[in-house]
């Protein structure tokens, strides 16, 4: 895989802080460059792979980045110049880690709280029945939401009511209205709160041809898909971050479950059945 340009800065960066780079910050490479990253890999080589000095200069670049974040306590795997996920992954967290100055929270750091103070099921599928009624057939109530939502696909659509099933339509009061109060409209746009991804959906699981998504069931919200993708774990999703612990500590207070503090994927979605 081919280095980013911000990745390029990085090495840059720091090699211009070691005194072994007197170039441009522009996140290109060059000769000037290449000579930097072949006295900076002379100087860790026995950190290094061996056979190293036959290595592209493109690998050699990818081997000084890896270098920089096992300096900074970052695990990267081998240093083998290779950009692997790994070694992407830890790219991610050196990049944070130059922004803020401290490394992002793992993802073992995370403790969901456990309450259940509605007695919500788990979701199984004859539990589900019993509690909600069967897929697509429920009773759907449309709950006030505090601050204006715009649809994360469409962000010139907006709404205030979110469809629920009608059982849940206090909780899913009481959760909104206590996050206003924690973020105020503020900080809900700041952190992307008002990116609404949908609720009721009579559909199946995505890759399923016979399990029905807990979205069918009318149980289940999207928050800000765009940015908390499917796949997505805590490095990357944008409501993983600790500011967002007490929106999700919200939920989990009124028994919500969520994917993302549960399993670290699919950190849009919340329901309301445990796992």
């Amino acid at each position: 895989m081919r280095l980013k340009k911000s990745e390029v800065e990085l090495a840059q960066k720091q090699l211009v802080a070691e005194g072994l780079y007197n170039g441009k910050i522009d996140g290109k490479r060059g000769p000037l460059l290449n000579k930097a990253i072949d006295r900076d890999l002379n100087q860790h080589s026995s950190e290094l792979v061996a056979g190293w000095q036959n290595w592209s200069a493109a690998r050699k670049a990818v081997a000084c980045l890896q270098l920089i974040c096992a300096e900074k306590d970052i695990d990267c795997g081998v240093i083998d110049g290779l950009y692997g996920p790994q070694t992407e992954s830890a790219m991610s967290q050196l990049k944070i880690l130059t922004v803020t100055g401290t490394l992002p929270r793992g993802f073992g750091d995370i403790i969901p709280i456990r309450q259940n103070p509605h007695a919500f099921p788990m979701e199984e599928p004859e539990l589900l029945n019993d509690y909600y009624g069967k897929p697509c057939t429920a009773k759907l109530i449309m709950v006030h939401c505090p601050w204006p939502l715009r649809l994360d696909w469409d962000l010139k659509s907006t709404t205030t009511t979110i469809s629920i099933h009608e059982r849940l339509a206090d909780s899913l009061s009481a959760v909104l209205e206590k996050v206003y109060k924690i973020y105020g409209l503020k900080g809900i746009k700041k952190n992307g709160l008002d990116r609404y991804g949908g609720s009721f959906n009579c559909r199946k699981k995505r890759g399923s041809k016979s399990a029905w998504s807990t979205h069918a069931w009318g149980i289940a919200l999207d928050w800000y898909p765009s940015q908390n993708k499917l796949k997505w774990d805590s490095e990357r999703a944008s409501l993983a971050h600790p500011d967002l612990d007490d929106w999700w500590e919200t939920w989990e207070r009124e028994g919500w479950f969520s994917l993302g503090r549960h399993e670290n994927r699919d950190w849009m979605h919340v329901q309301a059945a445990k796992r």
